[in-house]
């Protein structure tokens, strides 16, 4: 590393410390105020990332919303994220006393309760509301609730991230030999959580999956192997902002697992369970993210968003995967 790239990432490393400790200093319901303010202001001058939201919006949606409305969710997007930033920066500062007056939540499965011992889960969920204190609120009812760590490009940044995000006593999984580690770990009636909604590229083995009945994402396989080696649930989980302040999770039903399933139908199934609190909650989600980078050159792709490419190796896996899950999968 450069004498000029460790000063680089040790300055990010003093200046998010710095930031840190204000946002710490504040109290918890000050940061969703002050989470809408920078969001409104990133969504005005952060232009190339609000024509990926409106293009994302337009994509998924079609034309059920007008363009004015999806600048409204756009901004409301900036705003929900903005304040889960924050809010992770103000993770420390939690305790179970706090947790429990800051989050609520719904069972609608018992199957599904993060408070059944020895049974094995894994929890999924989106880029969507808090996902940053989603892992928290459920650590809160389960004895272990392992956290994989997150790799950075500025590698004294991971010890932070990690520090906020196991704040109410997880554990943190290196990314290495991950896997593994899970396998192990549900083997013995262990739960954890995991985001499924960020892309992959073709060659990192995704599953191919069908959006809004109109665009493909490649996602991680992950959850949907882990629960067929090993029987255990794959519980979808949604975070709900409550009106008053804090959140509500709704753990909902296990997807089903049959003898005819396998790691393409249970991730669509997975993906398809969340995407309804999406379409009824458009702006929880992260919408400035490229969520749609490749676009097959096998069926009209007009709708796809701008930043959409074809790319021959997505070509390559879309066919080997429809020839591979079709009698699956309805959707490739």
């Amino acid at each position: 590393m450069s004498h000029f790239k460790r000063f680089r990432y040790y300055s990010e490393y003093i200046t998010l410390r710095l930031l840190a400790w204000i946002i710490q200093c504040l109290p918890w319901p000050w940061l969703r105020p002050l989470g809408r303010f920078l969001g409104s202001l990133f969504f005005h001058f952060d232009h190339h990332r609000q024509a990926v939201a409106l293009a994302n919006l337009e994509a998924a949606f079609g034309e059920k919303y007008d363009p004015k409305t999806r600048l409204q969710i756009t901004q409301k997007s900036y705003g929900i994220f903005a304040t889960t930033m924050l809010e992770l920066l103000w993770s420390p500062r939690l305790t179970p006393t706090i947790m429990d007056e800051i989050a609520t939540i719904d069972v609608l499965d018992p199957r599904s309760s993060p408070n059944n011992e020895n049974i094995s889960a894994i929890y999924c969920c989106l880029h969507a509301a808090n996902f940053e204190w989603t892992g928290q609120i459920a650590a809160r009812y389960t004895k272990k609730f392992p956290v994989i760590a997150q790799k950075f490009k500025n590698p004294f940044l991971g010890h932070l991230f990690n520090t906020w995000r196991s704040s109410l006593g997880q554990e943190v999984i290196a990314q290495e030999q991950a896997m593994l580690k899970l396998f192990r770990y549900l083997r013995k009636g262990g739960k954890f959580g995991i985001l499924i909604d960020l892309n992959l590229k073709p060659n990192e083995g995704p599953i191919l999956v069908r959006t809004f009945d109109r665009l493909i994402i490649p996602l991680t396989p992950l959850p949907a192997e882990l629960a067929l080696r090993t029987g255990a649930l794959l519980v979808p989980v949604e975070c709900l902002i409550r009106t008053q302040g804090g959140y509500h999770l709704r753990f909902l039903p296990p997807i089903p697992i049959t003898g005819k399933s396998n790691v393409a139908s249970l991730t669509q199934a997975l993906w398809s369970s969340l995407e309804a609190g999406i379409q009824a909650h458009p702006e929880y989600w992260l919408w400035s993210y490229k969520h749609w980078r490749y676009r097959p050159s096998y069926e009209k792709t007009d709708h796809y968003p701008f930043y959409a490419n074809y790319y021959e190796p997505f070509d390559q896996l879309f066919l080997e995967q429809q020839k591979k899950y079709c009698d699956s999968s309805p959707y490739l």
